[in-house]
């Protein structure tokens, strides 16, 4: 099978799709044909070497849609999706290629109102928005949530979700340039985290009390004002630091609003801890409530590497590989109207 690979990280120019052979099915496990792959930040972040957990050779990619073609007889067929997790595309070989080998207890029925594509870039970011808000952060019906980086896939998913919930989402920008993944989203706000006194305007939206929950994909530059935008007993979840590490922290202020903050890395998720995570908000897809990530362009696998480049840039919008080619006006036309996103390029998740 066609499969993209790698040999040794550090730089895209050594990207290659190359011939390798089909992966032994295990017992417990299928073979699923991929129809569509999500190409992340996480993804472009094995090639350059950020992942040192990686094993060498590695055929990429964390996210996919497909069917079912080998395994159980009653799985045969069957469309489904799934994600990797700290697994896939990082220790065990990935979603960019024609097959995948899984675990049968990772493979998720993938909801009938999604395409291949929609589902293949929905992962990642459904995963991490899902497991900051609600697994660490606690979102409720009725609560307020400041959301920074929300015009990147990770924040756009967040807004989405906290929406579907029923509740409430401020959204936290670095700029106002390239919102479209925040369109039709209905966030009570949209705030500029270098130009609003952010604290005093969430305040203000919340009639005094502050967000119940905040999410800080940016890192260093958003704490503070994160940190200080928050209700008493409010929640911060923290996952990226691409903005900077480092930052004043007000252990007084911490202890007597009685805060709690939280770290979260979804690649040290192995696979069966990602697939409880679609079993909880594929519903949401199947209702509507919630919907994929804009996709801006889409590569055959064939030309993989040139999807890498473009995620690299910092594009706004998701990419797909399609291993049997692009569907027609896909890749080449999409690609050519994308431009690098000047939204909060620091909020696109280091490991999302």
């Amino acid at each position: 099978m066609k499969a993209l690979r790698i040999e040794h990280v550090g730089s895209l120019d050594d990207l290659e799709v190359r011939d390798v052979d089909d992966e032994p099915l295990q017992p417990n496990t299928v073979r699923i044909a991929v129809e569509a792959a999500g190409v992340n930040p996480s993804d472009v972040g094995v090639v350059l070497g950020h992942f040192p957990q990686v094993t060498l050779p590695r055929t990429l990619g964390r996210d996919f849609a497909g069917r079912v073609v080998e395994g159980p007889p009653e799985l045969i067929g069957k469309a489904v999706w799934g994600s990797g997790g700290g697994t896939l595309g990082i220790t065990r070989d990935g979603t960019h290629a024609e097959h995948v080998v899984l675990p049968i207890d990772a493979v998720i029925e993938r909801p009938a109102v999604l395409s291949a594509q929609e589902a293949a870039v929905a992962g990642v970011p459904y995963v991490a928005a899902w497991s900051a808000l609600v697994e660490l952060g606690g979102f409720a019906v009725g609560q307020w949530a400041v959301v920074s980086g929300a015009a990147g896939a990770v924040g756009a998913a967040a807004v989405s979700l906290a929406k579907a919930l029923g509740g409430h989402a401020i959204a936290l920008v670095l700029s106002t340039d390239d919102l479209r993944p925040l369109d039709g989203l209905g966030a009570e706000a949209v705030l500029r985290s270098d130009a609003d006194d952010v604290p005093a305007t969430v305040h203000e939206l919340t009639g005094g009390k502050g967000a119940d929950v905040a999410l800080n994909g940016v890192g260093a530059p958003v704490f503070t004002m994160l940190a200080d935008s928050l209700a008493k007993c409010g929640r911060m979840v923290i996952y990226s630091a691409a903005g900077g590490r480092e930052t004043p922290f007000n252990l007084f202020d911490f202890y007597r609003r009685r805060q709690q903050f939280f770290g979260l890395d979804t690649a040290q998720f192995d696979l069966a801890e990602i697939a409880r995570l679609y079993e909880k908000f594929s519903p949401l897809f199947a209702s509507g409530a919630i919907k994929a990530p804009p996709i801006a362009a889409i590569f055959p696998l064939a030309r993989a590497p040139e999807a890498y480049e473009l995620v690299k840039s910092g594009i706004s919008g998701k990419v797909a590989i399609v291993p049997t080619g692009a569907p027609e006006g896909g890749a080449a036309s999409a690609a050519a109207a994308a431009s690098p996103s000047k939204s909060d390029a620091a909020s696109v998740p280091a490991l999302a």
